[in-house]
């Protein structure tokens, strides 16, 4: 405890924020820019996992099979803007996350740089200790309750492997693929981009996707993995032939499945906007309150005449962090729509102090310009809420209002940017938008 207590008064003394200046080179000798390698140990049997810092730097490329089980690999840039402030971004692919809050100060007991990587919008973060180019450390969710060990690794640009062995298949295509777990099975399409040995792609479902997977084909082995400050994925396998794969897939600190792939480049998902209906044809209504408190109801001047699309979400979901991105860039292009979009969020915790700050900083991470409002408690009951539906059947659900209040559409799920059914939504969404604004 007083370690912890003293590595807070040295954070809060020497604080460095996104905002806050570097004036020495030895800064930069703590935290090397460039690109740095990142590890989670998702394993905890690994005997690596109980004491990184002793693990070789050249660990993951002195063999030939590069990987090592249980061991997320995963890349993100160190860099300085102007007036020499540090900014981090966590690499997927095409796809660039921004650390939203960064801390930088010593730890008194051990006499070490300590770095604290704030993901506001997950309410997650990674603390970790810095010495010769290297972060040891963990990664901590809060609402989980977990840690995962974490090491960063300074001038390590490769993501699974230097290795270039010559794949046995081209696997670009559409793969339906079977997760199986311990108490079930999920379904999901692969939709994977192979360029030599590098590979990239995502598993999309009815009820959303896993964003931008990032890896390697060697032989007949898959490397793909996926960290952004929220998620961690992992997906392990073997190529079978060239109409069948298998594997495994790790996520966080508890997700474990098998799973199986049968190549079909003309599967397609069902169609979301019927998967959830409306249990009414009359006006809607609901009162929320905002992250301070204030209730909001649809009844409100704001809303009255305007077309409207609620979505229902949560600050935990991936997918409606993506959902998220689109709704503010699609009303910064069409400002001249009489458009409102309210969020309905879903939240793990009970206090409303918790409640309002994960919203607050919500919003400012993501800089939404539309209304945010606490819905309830996420579980079996959230349905109690919007009893204007059938069902919840995923994260986020989107609901299209007319002028009147009432539901002409519903839409289930969100097919993010990583995947191949993006710029369709796009385009069906526009639409809708249309649509409702004539009626």
């Amino acid at each position: 405890m007083k370690g912890i207590l003293a590595l807070a008064g040295a954070l809060i003394l020497m604080t460095l924020s996104i905002t806050s200046c570097l004036v020495t080179n030895e800064r930069y000798d703590k935290l090397t820019p460039g690109i740095w390698r990142g590890e989670l140990f998702l394993d905890e049997s690994n005997p690596l996992s109980k004491n990184i810092s002793k693990v070789g730097n050249d660990q993951d490329i002195t063999f030939k099979n590069a990987f090592t089980e249980g061991v997320l690999p995963f890349n993100f840039e160190v860099s300085y803007l102007e007036g020499d402030s540090l900014k981090i971004d966590f690499i997927n692919g095409e796809q660039h996350v921004a650390v939203d809050e960064i801390l930088y100060g010593r730890n008194r007991q051990s006499g070490k740089d300590t770095i604290r990587m704030n993901f506001l919008a997950f309410d997650t973060y990674i603390r970790a200790e810095i010495e010769d180019g290297m972060m040891t450390g963990a990664w901590y969710n809060p609402r989980k309750n977990w840690r995962i060990p974490f090491r960063g690794l300074a001038g390590k640009k490769h993501r699974f492997t230097l290795m270039e062995e010559k794949p046995t298949q081209d696997i670009s295509g559409k793969w339906p693929t079977v997760f199986t777990y311990e108490d079930g099975a999920d379904t999901a399409l692969g939709e994977f981009n192979m360029n030599v040995n590098n590979l990239t792609g995502t598993f999309a479902s009815t009820t959303g996707d896993y964003g931008y997977l990032d890896g390697t084909v060697q032989h007949d082995k898959i490397y793909l993995s996926k960290f952004d400050g929220g998620h961690a994925y992992l997906i392990t396998g073997k190529i079978i032939d060239k109409d069948n794969m298998e594997g495994i897939y790790m996520s966080g600190k508890t997700g474990r499945a098998t799973w199986k792939a049968v190549r079909d480049d003309k599967a397609k998902l069902a169609d979301v906007s019927k998967i959830v209906g409306a249990t009414t044809d009359k006006p809607i209504n609901f009162s929320f309150p905002d992250a301070s408190g204030k209730m909001v109801s649809l009844q409100d001047k704001q809303f009255q005449g305007k077309a409207k699309v609620i979505t229902i979400m949560g600050t935990w979901c991936p997918n409606c962090k993506d959902e998220a991105n689109f709704l503010k860039e699609y009303l910064n292009k069409n400002k001249s729509q009489d458009l409102e979009i309210i969020a309905l969020s879903f939240e793990a915790y009970d206090s409303p102090e918790k409640v309002n700050s994960l919203l607050t900083n919500y919003k400012k991470a993501l800089n939404i310009p539309y209304t945010v409002l606490w819905a309830g408690k996420v579980g079996k009951d959230a349905i109690k809420s919007v009893p204007f539906l059938t069902e919840i059947k995923a994260y986020p659900t989107m609901i299209f209002l007319d002028k009147n209040n009432r539901i002409v559409k519903t839409h289930t799920g969100f097919s993010g940017p990583a995947t191949r059914e993006y710029e369709d939504f796009k385009k069906e969404f526009a639409k809708d938008i249309e649509k409702i604004n004539a009626i």
